[in-house]
């Protein structure tokens, strides 16, 4: 077979190579946690959907399993109030028209959370001394 030829027949593969992540159950998924317009490092973070839970301290990429469900993000910080995120899944057509319907959803390919998650968090008020 000529190279170019070859070269030619082999390209659909380097596209799906590319997004094989695509087609993975699991997607890393970065938190980071903000006061104010200021980044806030080190709270703890604890992601969970129906398919597990996943503990971070800010700023920190995990892989989660992908999901159709919400991805919850609870967060805490000595000094900070608790807070709370849901984060909705998207259809990932791609997946979905390569893959296949079926293998798709059964895989929880067919779901993408976003890339980055952001949770605003603010100091707890100061207690008046007595």
């Amino acid at each position: 077979m000529k190279p170019t030829v070859l070269a030619l027949a082999l390209l659909p593969l380097a596209g799906l190579a590319s997004c094989a992540d695509s087609f993975s159950s699991v997607q890393p998924v970065t938190v980071q946690t903000t006061t104010g317009d200021a980044p806030l490092a080190g709270a703890e973070c604890i992601l969970s959907n129906r398919k597990g839970n996943w503990m971070v301290i800010t700023p920190m990429t995990v892989s989660v399993h992908r999901g159709s469900e919400s991805l919850g993000v609870n967060c805490t910080k000595s000094g900070y109030a608790p807070a709370n995120e849901m984060v909705h899944s998207t259809v990932n057509m791609g997946s979905v028209m390569v893959a296949g319907a079926l293998y798709s959803t059964v895989s929880g390919s067919a779901w993408d959370y976003p890339q980055t998650v952001v949770v605003p968090m603010q100091p707890e008020p100061a207690v008046p001394a007595n």
